[in-house]
């Protein structure tokens, strides 16, 4: 078996892991405990590898959720997914939280991916499309969730994503199902493996926090 990508995400409260090969999920395991993660990651992977008869030398790259999301969890899932790559002499991709949301759903309109941040502040980009190399309408950053009420009249037909939804009250918003309300692991693999293929692997990851030490959130529409 060749072309299999793992695929780690620890950015949300339900996390996961999941291997696919050609876009085509072969096992996936949900982590449904954040405070647990560290805890539960690599058993979860052992045991993600002994369902789809899979080995550590049939994985062709590693890709996991480089942010923006828990703090703790972020670094978690780097740092397993590196290490894991050492050790196995494999590519690795990190891929923004944020458009593996947007990815989770199948459109050609505009995506706002929204992630929960602190009360009335969610980390938000939209996107052109759901695609992987589809392009960045707004900047991922953190925003006030009172500068994104506009949103809807400059990029019409405007369909949201994400857990921000608990932040924003728009009524104009049109909002996917809440099962892609958390990022998952499989989507995090497809993404990894198609943005590999354009632009190559990751040489080093760096977790996306998109807020530094007492930053202010962003106006989105200014």
């Amino acid at each position: 078996m060749t072309d299999v990508w793992l695929g780690i995400e620890t950015t949300s409260d339900i996390g996961g892991v999941a291997l696919v090969r050609q876009g085509r999920i072969l096992s996936e395991i949900q982590l449904p405990e954040r405070t647990r993660h560290s805890e539960l990651l690599l058993p979860a992977i052992e045991e993600l590898l002994s369902l789809a008869g899979t080995v550590p030398g049939d994985i062709h790259g590693i890709a996991v959720s480089s942010g923006p999301g828990s703090y703790t969890g972020l670094r978690i899932g780097i740092a397993s997914a590196e290490g894991l790559a050492s050790g196995w002499n494999t590519g690795l991709k990190g891929v923004s939280t944020l458009r593996v949301l947007a990815a989770s759903i199948d459109t050609h309109s505009p995506v706002l991916a929204c992630i929960r941040a602190r009360k009335h502040e969610v980390f938000a980009a939209v996107y052109s499309t759901s695609t992987s190399g589809s392009s960045e309408l707004l900047m991922p950053s953190v925003y006030d969730v009172s500068s994104l009420d506009g949103i809807c009249e400059i990029f019409p037909e405007l369909i949201a994503v994400g857990n921000g939804r608990s932040e924003l009250s728009s009524p104009d918003l049109d909002w996917a199902s809440e099962e892609h309300d958390a990022p998952r692991s499989s989507t995090v693999a497809v993404l990894g493996a198609e943005l590999a293929a354009s632009d190559g692997f990751d040489r080093a990851l760096r977790p996306v926090y998109l807020r530094g030490f007492m930053e202010k959130a962003r106006n989105a529409l200014s």
